[in-house]
């Protein structure tokens, strides 16, 4: 008899990691728009693909937290005793 597991990351976690992407997101935006010694951009389309990436992992590791969304399934065999 095969049993699946659902493992969930730790809510702490969700402290952690979501505002670490979101203080990222801040500094790469001052970086691409508000700092005059930045010679290279992204560009508009480099931008907007880098802030949809962040908000696809931050939504991602909210959802893995909270219990929605499993992080890892294990899948394990049972023999019968007898």
């Amino acid at each position: 008899m095969k049993t699946k597991k659902r493992i969930f990351l730790p809510k702490w976690q969700r402290w952690f990691m979501v505002p670490l992407f979101v203080s990222m997101w801040l500094f790469i935006t001052y970086m691409e728009f508000f700092n005059p010694d930045n010679s290279e951009n992204l560009g508009i389309v480099g931008y907007v693909f880098m802030s949809l990436l962040f908000l696809g992992v931050g939504v991602m590791m909210y959802l893995m937290t909270s219990g929605k969304l499993p992080a890892y399934i294990i899948e394990e065999t049972k023999e019968k005793e007898k």
